[in-house]
């Protein structure tokens, strides 16, 4: 058996490693000595410091065998190869309903507990995960902790700054299953797909009429409001509701002319 000559005096957990006991003291103490240069995050260990930093630069390391996606994390691409695979092991037993992740299962739990652990102490919102509450308390401070290296824009959250990375490496990773258009943001594809479905969410509130996407609500609302039209044609003044379709205009001025006959 192994010897483990380490032992906590507060739980009573033995180590045979002194650098494993000194970081497990570290849930016991709260001390997070490892902090990020980019957001000021800081981390029990250096190896979950070294994994936050991909956040940052965009780095890739794991890449799904089936097709081919990389993530930043093995535990995304664990979360991912679900998709796959079908396996869901995770049962809430009140409504049947089945998780890939014991994360995704305990925050569902939620829904039928209540229970809302984590609260803002600025506003009293109650969130279900800790991170939640972090990216909450952005609202607050202002903070924006996510830098694009390109263009110097700032984000407060991730997900909005990986978004906006793809603007510069033109990737389009959201594919239709039914037309194989792809999309730089889930939110895009999700809004696509109503135009198949034939579903129409957005609705106005004057007059009821329904669209399949928050473009086309945004160009009828003009129709109650009388809002002057956004999109103007530089070369002709010509206005437009719609960007595609001063887009469409544009090419009037463009297209090459037949030369004038010259005596």
């Amino acid at each position: 058996m192994e010897e483990k000559p380490f032992k906590c005096d507060l739980c009573d957990k033995s180590f045979s490693c002194s650098s494993h006991f000194r970081i497990h003291q570290r849930t016991h103490t709260g001390e997070k000595p490892f902090t990020c240069e980019v957001c000021d995050k800081s981390f029990s260990q250096s190896s979950h410091l070294h994994r936050h930093k991909r956040i940052h630069t965009g780095e890739k390391l794991f890449r799904c065998d089936v097709c081919d996606k990389d993530f930043t994390q093995l535990s995304n691409l664990q979360v991912h190869q679900t998709i796959h695979t079908g396996e869901k092991p995770f049962k809430c037993e009140v409504c049947d309903k089945a998780f890939p992740t014991s994360t995704r299962f305990l925050i569902h739990q939620s829904t039928h507990t209540g229970e809302n652990p984590f609260r803002c102490e600025l506003c009293d919102r109650a969130f279900t995960q800790s991170s939640a509450l972090a990216q909450h308390r952005r609202i607050h401070t202002g903070e924006k902790p996510f830098k694009c290296e390109v263009c110097n824009k700032s984000f407060s959250r991730s997900s909005h700054f990986r978004a906006h990375q793809r603007t510069h490496t033109g990737e389009k990773p959201f594919t239709c299953e039914v037309c194989n258009k792809s999309f730089s943001r889930s939110s895009t594809l999700r809004e696509h797909q109503h135009l198949h479905t034939g579903e129409k969410p957005f609705k106005c509130e004057v007059c009821n009429k329904g669209f399949a996407q928050l473009s086309g609500l945004v160009s009828h609302r003009r129709i109650h409001t009388g809002e002057k039209k956004r999109f103007t044609c530089e070369v002709c003044n010509k206005d437009f509701e719609q960007l595609w379709g001063m887009l469409d205009h544009r090419r009037i001025h463009t297209v090459n002319k037949p030369s004038e006959v010259r005596d």
